[in-house]
């Protein structure tokens, strides 16, 4: 039996720990053209939260549910389940050995699923197959106790006209939580009629013609998440502030084999004037892209509303970034730099 989360994810783990303790300063911020020690940075323990777009989406769930612990809250634009991809259903048609889909656990030898089965064919989804997943794992110390859910705020967005995620795939990763978490701490929003896209209330292209994955659609889909998660929060600045946006370098993270981790060399960080000098506790937030990063990644860190927020509620922000990885044997979300939640790393 795999868990999901495995290398990559216990890299981010050592990421986050990193920052959540003043006295750790390995992280480097780069700015152009020679390299800058960062801070050091005091983060509140209590206050560390993630979101994901897409491919991102789905590991923020996984990362949400396996780290119970550390994480807070987290925002889903448009995610999976836990544990779904690699889930044999029971009304699962199944297909032969798939490169793209390398785990099937219930399975027969010489089959698999079907490619992106939780996020196309959501109907055949059993959410207390995955329920009872989760529960496995917990009682054999592979994921963080269920219970710190109790606790967890959660946020999960999808848009009218995503052709990319069906709503039935989203509205089962909300009944995924529901048993772990009170209904008072899910906020399911599905009425913007964006495409599949992070949506915003300035910037992106125009709301609902699959034309990027930044969408203008008059609403803030990034500050709704942080509202929801941390609460109270104060306006977000009209603009970020260039100078608390630096470059950090990843491969402190690399693991043994990058090729598998996927980490590029570098990504950005964002950290407010308040959160500088360590002598306040503020709050951190993981921000996950989706697949082909190299398109939107640049355009998501300085347009996406999550650093103005930030900039007027001492919250750190931690942008990691993903490259094309797996060499010459890359399956296609290798090769388009997606989080792995289908056991491939």
């Amino acid at each position: 039996m795999a868990l999901l989360l495995s290398t990559e994810s216990m890299l981010f783990v050592v990421a986050l720990f990193l920052a959540c303790f003043p006295k750790t300063s390995g992280l480097l911020a780069h700015a152009r053209p020679r390299s800058l020690q960062l801070p050091r940075l005091g983060i509140d323990p209590a206050r560390i939260s993630i979101s994901g777009f897409s491919s991102g989406g789905d590991f923020a769930v996984q990362f949400q549910v396996a780290f119970s612990k550390t994480i807070t809250g987290s925002a889903i634009f448009a995610g999976q389940p836990f544990h779904c991809a690699v889930t044999r259903f029971p009304k699962d048609p199944l297909e032969p050995p798939n490169t793209s889909v390398p785990i099937c656990e219930g399975c027969p030898d010489n089959k698999t699923l079907i490619w992106d089965h939780c996020k196309n064919h959501a109907e055949v989804v059993n959410v207390s197959m995955l329920v009872a997943i989760a529960e496995r794992y917990e009682s054999l110390g592979l994921i963080d106790e269920l219970n710190n859910l109790r606790k967890a705020r959660i946020y999960l967005y999808h848009g009218m006209f995503d052709q990319i995620y069906s709503e039935t795939s989203v509205q089962r990763t909300l009944d995924f939580f529901l048993p772990f978490v009170s209904a008072d701490q899910l906020f399911y929003e599905n009425t913007i009629p964006s495409a599949h896209a992070w949506p915003t209330d300035q910037g992106g292209l125009p709301c609902g013609q699959s034309l990027g994955v930044i969408e203008d659609c008059g609403y803030d889909g990034p500050g709704a998440a942080l509202q929801h998660i941390y609460d109270n929060l104060t306006a977000p600045a009209a603009a970020i502030d260039q100078m608390s946006l630096h470059l950090f370098d990843q491969s402190p993270f690399f693991g043994i084999d990058d090729n598998k981790t996927g980490l590029d060399a570098s990504g950005y960080i964002y950290v407010p004037k308040s959160c500088k000098d360590g002598g306040k506790l503020c709050a951190l937030h993981v921000a996950l892209h989706g697949c082909r990063p190299y398109i939107h990644y640049e355009l998501a860190v300085r347009t996406l509303s999550f650093n103005r927020w930030a900039e007027t509620n001492d919250i750190v922000v931690l942008w990691p970034l993903l490259k094309p990885y797996g060499g010459s044997n890359a399956t296609e979300q290798e090769d388009r730099g997606c989080y792995d939640v289908y056991a491939q790393t």
